[in-house]
């Protein structure tokens, strides 16, 4: 097992070395490292045997992973053997490639990783050279799905769609288009019709594509380019169109989710109506469940799938196991008192046999999504409000949009949380925890955050803001310490959006960096909450007595309290030793603005032993 470890780390290092840091808006490049793949398929030998895979390929701006990540339980539920390619991976690069909804075992990985890498090293040309990181796992994926001799394949374009590594395949059986919106501008164009181009390079000759409703703009393009290439494409039939879809529970929770559902049925159904494996495989079973979808119905295998889909760290609710105030104490007097393993041991056990009085209710929630554009920021920030049980405003419902796609998906449905100080004695206060990659304006992101939480009511008595981990430049964690200045660039941001506007209920500065809940407390009657200083770093040029004295500062008087912290480690230390210190409060915590900060906190959360809770969360 050590040596397999050993070799594990070896490979991340080689993969790291096909990161080239170039930046993907030098568009002649990336059209010249496209054609490579064509060379990379020969060399490989895979171009041959391309055509044994059956695929079916989705691209789009949000929903996309959602789409093939309900697409794939749907499939399995029906029994097929699946392949599921997806980007990026948040703890584990075998996340990408999956069989059967699992990450590609180690071995599998490694044998088919080396035998690929080696390949290209002894036969490429000067010309061609090694392919790039994510040209090189589409490449390894392809491998991997042929050696374990999946019945389907749900292929997730990466970026754009015409000149995606993933668009090496001339002949999937069924193309999607999710929902389309701003994002990676540099490369695909300014604007959506320039946007929905680049989507579209995906169509292929006599293969049927399906789309939601788009902008029309967006949509006009879309039906140029199908015409244009000779793809028959449909848009959709909607969720609720389905007969008895308002009894489905989707595993992905969210009404954005219902539009994505929509395309992954059509996909998923159009797959089985035309792939010969399908016929194969299922016989009468495929085209009986093919011809229910056509028709409006739900098969049961699907609504099983549907029901059961889940995509890791969009949407997804994880309850942190503190332990209990009281528990700790219970230590402490033991430690102290030197008491005898005997008497250590019954305490223990006496604690053991009381988790609901001593801890009746999650009191460290981590609501964990992805989202990284405006759009999908504004659907994160009414994902969380629902998930906390805020109720919409007037305002909020009217300017919510009819079906938006996006990537926030609640792995379970979570039970409404109570709002602030109302429930089980609990005074509740909301962190926002937040980073983003450079390339990203900022202000698109928080503004949008800011203001849907404001709609929604929805309070954050902290906004902290924290590097990742990892970063894109090489696989695992960073041995550099982080440069923090774009963490202070993006605090200002927040402030000058969010400041007086989180005001409700929100933490008082006390001495020494402690907060003070005292107002939220005295309105429920109990006293003020003191918490443990929090280890902010100054800004730059601040003072560092006003620092040390402060710990966070503010925008405006009653603003919630923004700070950049040094990592994600000191983050999650502060925010469990403020629930251990304090049995009274409730800390709900959104993590958003970038996967890397997402699946690096999942790393954490794991790698600790941390659990999901109660109900309502999935890991």
């Amino acid at each position: 097992m050590a040596d397999q470890e050993e070799e594990y780390e070896r490979a991340l290092e080689a993969l790291s070395s096909l990161i080239s840091g170039k930046q993907r808006k030098d568009g002649s490049q990336w059209a010249h490292a496209f054609e490579m793949m064509a060379s990379y398929l020969e060399c490989l030998g895979l171009d041959a045997e391309l055509p044994n895979l059956s695929i079916i390929h989705v691209a789009g701006t949000k929903g996309k992973g959602s789409t093939c990540a309900m697409i794939e339980r749907m499939l399995r539920s029906a029994g097929y053997r699946t392949g599921l390619f997806t980007s990026p991976h948040l703890v584990d690069v075998r996340e990408r490639i999956r069989i059967n909804g699992e990450p590609v075992d180690k071995e599998s990985f490694l044998h088919n990783l080396w035998w690929c890498f080696n390949t290209l090293a002894e036969k490429a040309g000067d010309d061609s050279g090694k392919p790039a990181y994510f040209r090189f796992l589409t490449l390894l994926g392809l491998k991997v799905f042929l050696e374990k001799q999946v019945d389907v394949v749900i292929l997730e374009v990466g970026l754009g769609g015409r000149l995606d590594a993933t668009n090496c395949v001339r002949q999937p059986v069924v193309c999607g288009v999710s929902s389309l919106g701003f994002d990676h501008m540099e490369v695909l164009g300014h604007t959506l019709p320039e946007i929905a181009r680049e989507k579209a390079g995906i169509f292929k000759p006599g293969v049927p594509a399906f789309t939601v409703p788009q902008r029309e703009d967006a949509a006009a393009t879309l039906r140029e380019r199908a015409a244009a290439v000779g793809a028959p494409l449909t848009v959709v039939r909607p969720w609720e169109a389905y007969q008895g879809s308002s009894a489905v529970r989707l595993g992905l929770a969210g009404d954005h989710q219902k539009l994505n559902a929509a395309l992954a049925l059509a996909l998923a159904g159009t797959w089985e109506a035309t792939a010969p494996v399908a016929a194969a495989v299922s016989g009468e079973a495929a085209a009986q469940r093919a011809a229910e979808v056509a028709a409006g119905r739900l098969p049961a295998e699907y609504v099983a799938g549907l029901e059961a889909a889940s995509w890791p760290g969009r949407g997804q609710i994880i309850h942190d196991i503190v332990e209990p105030a009281a528990a700790a104490a219970v230590e402490a007097a033991e430690a102290d008192a030197g008491q005898s393993g005997e008497a250590a041991s019954a305490a223990s056990e006496q604690q053991q046999g009381q988790p609901q009085q001593l801890q009746p209710q999650p009191r460290l929630s981590f609501f964990l999504d992805g989202a990284h554009t405006a759009e999908s920021m504004e659907t994160c920030a009414n994902w969380f409000a629902d998930a906390i049980g805020q109720q919409p405003t007037a305002a909020a419902a009217a300017s919510a949009p009819a079906a938006p796609g996006g990537t926030g998906q609640q792995q379970a449905a979570a039970p409404a949380v109570q709002p602030q100080g109302s429930s089980g004695g609990l005074v509740t206060q909301r962190v926002l925890l937040f980073n983003c990659m450079q390339e990203r304006d900022p202000q698109k992101l928080l503004a949008p955050l800011a203001a849907t939480l404001a709609e929604r009511q929805v309070s954050v008595q902290h906004a902290l803001f924290v590097p990742p981990d990892s970063t894109y430049m090489k696989l695992g964690a960073s041995a550099e310490p982080p440069n923090l200045s774009w963490q202070h660039s993006l605090r200002s941001v927040w402030d000058s959006h969010a400041g007086g506007s989180s005001s409700n209920g929100s933490a008082s500065l006390a001495n020494g960096g402690a907060r003070s809940c005292s107002s939220a407390a005295a309105a429920a009657g109990r006293a003020a909450i003191t918490l443990p200083p929090l280890p902010a770093v100054p800004s730059p040029g601040a003072a560092a007595g006003a620092a040390q004295a402060a710990g966070l500062t503010t925008a405006a008087a009653g603003a919630a309290r923004s700070a950049v912290l040094p990592s994600l480690a000191v983050t999650l230390d502060w925010l469990r030793r403020c629930v251990r210190e304090a049995p009274s409060l409730r800390m709900q915590v959104l993590v958003t603005g970038s996967l890397y900060l997402v699946g690096d906190l999942l790393k954490h959360l794991q790698n600790e032993g941390s659990g999901s809770g109660g109900s309502g969360s999935k890991a």
